[in-house]
């Protein structure tokens, strides 16, 4: 079977978190693999007591992400009822929390599998079963979500090929690669537990870094 790689584009406020029991609930810099994993789950209709199908459809996926703008970072406060704890259990009462935002925060996301998969999750994305949202329900969409798809099995260098502005996190290897990373975010059979994965983070197109490069000897 023939890999494609389905490209979505995402605009406006989104609230991609990291895992924490804290008060604080942070916003990471890109957006979580998780989190992509639940954007696609709502709109193929996945309810949380099929955590195993989401489980599924995640080994069958290579995602990258670009954040093309990360947006302007702000602060909510929110009060919340019968909170888990760090230990995984539910706690009575109520309990203050500080919730991160990005505001005008832009992302594509390359998702590559089979062509029977990603033809799948073009239906659903254009017509959600779920409302989907940019990481948490205040975070509306703003754009349709569907961009295009492409003839490549790389999920980074498919987004490296649209020659857009942004740093890339991918879950495979990819040219121009300038670090690594290691997050707690890949699904795991067991429901909201999650493991460690290598984030291979890589520079915009070569064509972008030869503008930049021109651009900052004009400037100087």
């Amino acid at each position: 079977m023939k890999t494609k790689t389905l490209i979505l584009k995402t605009e406006g406020m989104s609230a991609y978190g990291l895992q924490t029991f804290d008060i604080h609930r942070r916003v990471n810099h890109f957006p979580t693999r998780s989190a992509v994993l639940g954007l696609l789950g709502a709109a193929l209709g996945i309810t949380r007591d099929r955590h195993r199908e989401l489980f599924e459809l995640s080994e069958q996926l290579d995602i990258a992400v670009q954040v093309n703008q990360c947006g302007e970072k702000i602060v909510d406060y929110h009060t919340v009822q019968n909170f888990r704890s760090p230990q995984g259990k539910i706690q009575n009462g109520t309990k203050p929390t500080y919730r991160e935002y990005w505001c005008d925060s832009a992302h594509t996301f390359a998702i590559s599998a089979d062509e029977s998969v990603i033809q799948r999750l073009i239906e659903h994305i254009k017509k959600p079963v779920f409302t989907v949202f940019y990481g948490r329900k205040s975070c509306p969409l703003t754009r349709p979500l569907y961009e295009t798809i492409l003839d490549e099995s790389n999920p980074a260098n498919a987004l490296k090929s649209l020659g857009a502005d942004g740093q890339i996190f991918s879950d495979v290897a990819c040219e121009s690669k300038v670090a690594t990373l290691q997050v707690r975010d890949k699904t795991t059979n067991v429901h909201r537990k999650y493991a460690m994965r290598t984030v291979h983070v890589c520079a915009p197109s070569k064509a972008q870094i030869v503008k930049e490069s021109g651009d900052e000897s004009t400037n100087g």
